[in-house]
């Protein structure tokens, strides 16, 4: 019996030696398999990061041809700048020599017999002084009313009284609401907890509410006599603006017809033109040029300015014709751009 069981046991023993050895191969398959399959991802992760390291050369090649190219342009630009600039230069230059050319050339005209010098003032029948008053009155209503940022102030005064009182209102709802909770509910209720959380917080608020909501209704007050007043300046300056603002088109027309006429005709320009904006427009603000001859022939047809040399005349008492001192002193500074 004892051998029988030594032998049993070692035939059990060979057996699991068999199993081991048997799972040790499986084993090794397994982990052979898993490092093929990973050395072959490697590889493919290798490939990946030299195709990336290849492009991102390429790249970076590509990057530097186009900043190479973009330097070369900026500098190319800067040079032609630089060269439109000394053409320009030299073209104001040449022009600046011209002007001053003419300008000679008309002190020689003005001594000639017979030169003949264009009227800009000329004004038969008073139409443009007429349309000139109707322009100075119709800005004058116009400057009388509130501007837009004023009515927008006004306006929010009376938006923050009404949105003031809607709080206010809100929180004393509130405050009955939490007090009806209050007063119905015993300790220890739930809601009462919460109630009285709301009423503190309501009851808070509504006092800070009432004691801003009288200078927030004085302000809308006021505010609301004040658009009141505005719009009823505007009913009445409608007609006068609106007046105004057609002959200023009238007379801006015919003082460029006029102006057009004399700038292309062969009569000298009046000696207080060519003072104040010189015998000719500028090329490059020809456009602002011209504005400002006609805001000058505009303020001398309205306000009857005949003086030969000054093209706005002598200064105005401000104290008696505060508009019109305001456009000479607009004007004075606009015509330092071209004098």
């Amino acid at each position: 019996m004892s051998g029988y069981d030594s032998l049993g046991v070692g035939e059990e023993h060979l057996r699991r030696v068999d199993e081991l050895k048997r799972g040790q191969d499986a084993f090794e398959r397994r982990t052979d398999y898993a490092l093929s399959d990973l050395r072959s991802k490697l590889s493919d992760i290798k490939e990946t990061v030299e195709r990336l390291e290849d492009g991102e050369r390429s790249v970076a090649r590509r990057f530097d041809t186009v900043e190479t190219d973009l330097q070369e342009a900026k500098e190319t630009a800067e040079a032609r700048s630089d060269e439109l600039e000394q053409s320009i230069s030299a073209t104001d230059a040449r022009l600046e020599r011209l002007a001053t050319r003419v300008g000679a050339l008309e002190r020689h005209l003005r001594q000639t017999e017979g030169a003949v010098v264009v009227d800009l003032d000329v004004d038969r029948g008073g139409k443009l002084r007429s349309l000139g008053l109707a322009v100075e009155n119709g800005l004058a209503a116009e400057e009388a009313l509130l501007s837009a940022h004023q009515r927008n102030v006004l306006q929010l005064q009376i938006t923050h009284y009404q949105q003031a009182r809607q709080a206010l209102t809100q929180h004393r709802a509130t405050v009955r609401e939490a007090a009806v909770v209050l007063a119905s509910t015993a300790a220890g209720d739930p809601r009462r907890k919460k109630a009285e959380q709301a009423f503190t917080k309501a009851a808070t608020e509504a006092q800070k509410g009432q004691e801003n909501i009288g200078m927030l209704a004085k302000s809308a007050q006021d505010a609301r006599a004040k658009q009141a007043a505005d719009n009823a300046r505007r009913a009445k300056a409608a007609a006068v603006i609106e007046a105004g603002e057609r002959a200023h088109t009238q007379l801006r027309v015919r003082l460029r017809s006029r102006l057009s006429d004399a700038l292309t005709g062969t009569d000298l320009l009046p000696l207080w033109f060519t003072t104040a904006l010189g015998p000719m427009a500028p090329p490059r603000r020809a456009e602002d040029w011209l504005e400002t001859a006609l805001d000058v022939l505009s303020y001398r047809v309205t306000y009857q300015v005949t003086d030969p040399v000054l093209a706005l005349g002598s200064a105005p008492d401000a104290s008696r014709a505060p508009h019109r001192a305001a456009r000479f002193k607009e004007l004075k500074r606009d015509l330092r751009n071209w004098g």
